[in-house]
C-alpha cells in the first residue's frame, strides 16, 4: 500500500492534536482545582474541597489503562484510525460538558457525580489516545517514525505549555471572582474546541498501512495474544516507559513544589527555569528522533539514557547549590532528557509486531505512567519527609533511567530499527 507525501503529514499532524490535548488537559485541570472544588463539593474546609478535586483528577488518571486496553483491542482488530476518533470525540465531549455543566449550588451530589463520571470519559479516552497516535504515525512513516515521534512528543509537551498559558492569561485577566464564577471554564472551552476540530479533521487520515496489510490476520483477543507471545517486550516497554513517567513529573510537574516547599527558593525563579526546563526538554524531541532514523534506534536511545541516570544526582546537586544555579542545571537536564526520551517512545513502537502493537503500546505506556508517574512524587515526598534526604527526587530518576538503559540493552530491536518481526 502507498502511502503519499500528504497522506504522511496529515496523520503526522492529526495524530499528534490528540496527544497536546492530554497535557493540556493535565495541566488545566489541575491549575483550576481550587475553583473546581469550590464548584462542585459542598462548603466544607479548603484543604477537603482541594483534595476531593484531585481526587477526582486522579480518577481520570487511574482508569487510563482501562481506555488503553479497550482502545488497542479494537485498534489491533478494526484499524487505528476509527479509534482515535473515536477518542478525540469522547474527549471533546466530555470537556464541553465540564465547561458548561452546572455547579453542586444548583445541581447538589448530582453535579459531583457528572464531574467523576466525565473525568472517567475523558481518562479511558486518553489511554487509547497517545498509544494509537504513535501506532498510526509510525506505522505510516517508517522510514521516519523516529521523527514522527519525536514531533508527536514536543506536540505533547506544547499542550502543557498552552494550558499553562491560558491559565496565566485567565488569572492575570480576570478578577479571582470572575475565575471562580465562569473564568476557569474558559479553559476547558478552549480544550473543547480543539477537540471538536481534531475530530472533523481526523475524518481526513488514510488507516495505517501496516494494518491494512494484516487486517485479515487480526488477533480476536489481541491483550491475549500479546502476553501469550510478547510477555517479555512488555516487561522491557514498562522500564522504558518509566523512563519518560519518572522525567515529567520529577524534573516539570513535581518541580516548582520541590523547590519552593523544600528549599525555599523564590516561586517566580522557579516558575521561570521549570518553564526554560519544559521548551528545552520538547523543541530537540523531533532532532532526537530523526538521528535515530539516521543511525537505528538502540544506540542513541542506549547512550541518551545512560547518560541521564549519571547526570540525574550531579543535576539535583547543583541546583542545590543555590536559586542563581537553577537555570543552568535546569538547561543541562532538559537537553539531556530530550534525547533521551525523544527516543523512547519510537523504541517501544519498535519492540512490539504490527499485530499487538497498538495493544502492547498502549499497555506498557498507560501502566507505565499510571504508576511511576503516579507514585514518583509522591515517594519523594515520603523519603524527605521521613528522613530528610533532599536528593530523594534525584535518585529517583536516576534510578527510572537506569533501569530504562538495561531494558533498552536487552531489547531485540535491530540498528535498523526493526524487531525482526516487522
Amino acid at each position: 500500500m502507498t502511502v503519499t507525501a500528504s497522506e504522511r503529514r496529515r496523520a503526522l499532524f492529526l495524530g499528534s492534536m490528540g496527544g497536546g490535548l492530554e497535557f493540556y488537559d493535565f495541566v488545566i485541570y489541575a491549575s483550576f482545582a481550587s475553583q473546581i472544588g469550590k464548584t462542585f463539593f459542598p462548603d466544607e474546609a479548603p484543604a477537603a474541597r482541594l483534595l476531593a478535586a484531585f481526587a477526582i483528577f486522579a480518577v481520570g488518571y487511574l482508569v487510563r489503562p482501562i481506555g488503553g486496553i479497550l482502545f488497542s483491542h479494537f485498534g489491533d482488530r478494526h484499524g487505528r484510525k476509527a479509534m482515535l476518533r473515536v477518542s478525540i470525540a469522547g474527549m471533546a465531549g466530555a470537556t464541553f460538558l465540564i465547561a458548561f455543566m452546572p455547579g453542586y449550588a444548583s445541581w447538589g451530589i448530582s453535579a459531583t457525580v457528572l464531574l467523576v463520571v466525565l473525568r472517567m470519559v475523558q481518562g479511558l479516552c486518553l489511554g487509547g489516545e497517545i498509544p494509537g497516535a504513535m501506532t498510526l504515525i509510525t506505522e505510516t512513516m517508517p522510514k521516519r517514525r523516529g521523527l514522527a515521534c519525536g514531533f508527536l512528543f514536543m506536540i505533547i509537551n506544547v499542550g502543557m505549555l498552552a494550558a499553562q498559558a491560558v491559565q496565566w492569561a485567565i488569572t492575570h485577566l480576570m478578577s479571582e471572582t470572575a475565575v471562580l464564577s465562569y473564568g476557569w471554564r474558559i479553559g476547558f472551552f478552549v480544550g473543547g474546541l480543539v477537540a471538536i476540530a481534531g475530530f472533523f479533521l481526523r475524518a481526513r487520515l488514510s488507516e495505517s498501512p501496516a494494518f491494512a496489510e494484516m487486517e485479515a490476520h487480526a488477533h480476536k483477543v489481541p491483550l491475549a495474544a500479546l502476553f501469550r507471545d510478547n510477555g517479555r517486550a512488555v516487561w522491557l516497554g514498562l522500564f522504558i516507559t518509566g523512563l519518560g513517567a519518572a522525567t515529567v513529573p520529577l524534573l516539570y510537574l513535581y518541580m516548582n513544589s520541590y523547590l519552593t516547599d523544600f528549599l525555599k527558593y523564590d516561586p517566580d525563579q522557579v516558575a521561570t527555569a521549570v518553564l526554560i526546563g519544559i521548551v528545552l526538554f520538547s523543541l530537540p524531541m523531533p532532532v532526537a528522533g530523526l538521528i535515530s532514523d539516521f543511525v537505528g534506534i538502540k544506540v542513541p536511545a542506549f547512550i541518551a539514557s545512560l547518560i541521564l541516570a549519571v547526570a540525574a544526582i550531579p543535576a539535583y546537586i547543583w541546583m542545590h547549590q543555590g536559586v542563581s544555579e537553577l537555570l543552568p542545571a535546569m538547561i543541562v537536564i532538559s537537553l539531556i532528557a530530550a534525547f533521551a526520551w525523544g527516543v523512547g517512545p519510537v523504541l517501544l513502537t519498535a519492540i512490539f509486531p504490527t499485530d499487538v502493537r497498538y495493544t502492547g503500546v498502549a499497555f506498557v505506556y498507560n501502566i507505565g505512567f499510571a504508576i511511576v508517574g503516579g507514585l514518583t512524587p509522591l515517594t519523594a515526598t515520603f523519603i524527605i519527609q521521613q528522613t530528610g534526604f533532599m536528593l530523594a527526587p534525584g535518585f529517583l530518576l536516576a534510578l527510572f533511567a537506569g533501569l530504562a538503559t538495561v531494558a533498552i540493552f536487552l531489547s531485540n530491536v535491530l540498528p535498523s530499527g526493526k524487531t525482526g518481526r516487522d
